[in-house]
């Protein structure tokens, strides 16, 4: 049996037409497929402005799609938080070589101090999602914040701290050309987390204004105030130099931006115990005791209880560890009580 019923050049027609055809189909599948795998341009170029941060995460993607963008949209904030990251590094890095040519040991005081206070957050705006993206085996997400609200709620809660801090400035008697005066201490003490409140404000608004080492600059007389206050830092010393643990108690009053003196107004007093454990070859070391505040009339301000302990395999640096550790958590405690906002 042949087949020879059609013409040649109708064979090579209904030939030609079949494999045309085949392709056809095969290229219509080809451009779907590549279709499915052509990114957005968000993905790997996310928009850019000036009242905006954005960031691309992607996930693996997963049957429960859903669980899928919410890990994308996760590390796409990551990305943001990234972007922040960097810029208040270099912010940073400006801001310390601008401070270090400004009067060395009154600048270093103040800003230790304020790193020893717990600041309140501000609430700000959170990411948003502003697109996404399932792709074949990840999916995507384009997060996003609003910087200038951030930057117009920052700016608000700045000013109205620097109300609180000239409102508490005018309560001092001496002008900032003058010595600072023993009897106004406490109205220096307490300058000291507005002051770092301040800063946490400024810090953060450096992340998200486009002014960098401009924004939340303070006004002149804000600065006239906490350079009184970095003086009165220095001239308020405190002596702990009668007490059994001085050296100690010097070094933790440098780390919180007070000034160990001899003979200065604020005096220190130390009454305490030790006694030693030792288990496994290693000795246990127990410090107790008090600390005394007296102020410049001779009269206790007030007292702290504090425990401590030290632990080494030699009993002198167990002892010494506690007596540190001591020490640390007692200046602790009066910092905390001489900058308390009642």
């Amino acid at each position: 049996m042949t087949f020879s019923a059609l013409p040649t050049s109708l064979n090579w027609v209904m030939v030609t037409g079949l494999l045309l055809s085949l392709t056809g189909c095969l290229g219509i599948n080809t451009k779907s497929n590549q279709a499915e795998e052509t990114m957005p341009n968000w993905v790997s170029s996310p928009p850019q402005d000036s009242t905006h941060l954005y960031g691309v995460g992607s996930a693996s993607r997963i049957e429960n799609i859903a669980l899928a963008f919410i890990q994308a949209e996760q590390n796409g904030n990551v990305q943001i938080a990234q972007q922040l990251r960097t810029q208040v590094s270099q912010v940073n890095t400006q801001d310390t070589q601008v401070r270090s040519g400004q009067g060395g040991e009154q600048v270093s005081k103040v800003q230790t101090a304020y790193t020893q206070i717990t600041t309140s957050p501000i609430e700000l705006e959170q990411a948003i999602n502003e697109k996404r993206y399932a792709g074949k085996n990840y999916v995507y997400a384009l997060q996003s914040i609003d910087r200038t609200r951030i930057v117009a709620k920052l700016k608000i809660a700045i000013s109205d701290t620097d109300d609180v801090i000239r409102q508490q400035a005018s309560l001092l008697s001496t002008k900032a050309s003058q010595l600072p005066a023993v009897q106004d201490w406490q109205i220096y003490m307490q300058l000291i987390p507005h002051f770092a409140q301040r800063k946490a404000y400024e810090e953060e608004l450096s992340l998200y204004s486009t002014e960098r080492t401009l924004a939340g600059r303070a006004d002149d007389d804000i600065q006239n105030i906490e350079r009184q206050l970095s003086r009165a830092l220095v001239s308020f010393g405190f002596d702990a130099s009668t007490t059994k643990q001085a050296d100690a108690l010097a070094s933790a009053l440098s780390q919180f931006g007070l000034t160990p003196k001899a003979n200065s107004i604020f005096k220190l007093n130390s009454r305490t115990l030790q006694h030693h454990e030792t288990q496994d070859g290693r000795f246990y070391v127990f410090e107790d005791g008090t600390l005394e505040l007296i102020d410049p009339t001779g009269s206790r301000l007030a007292s702290w209880t504090v425990s401590a302990r030290g632990i080494a395999k030699n009993l002198n640096s167990a002892r010494e560890q506690a007596t540190v550790n001591w020490s640390n958590q007692a200046i602790e405690a009066m910092f905390t009580w001489l900058t308390r906002l009642d």
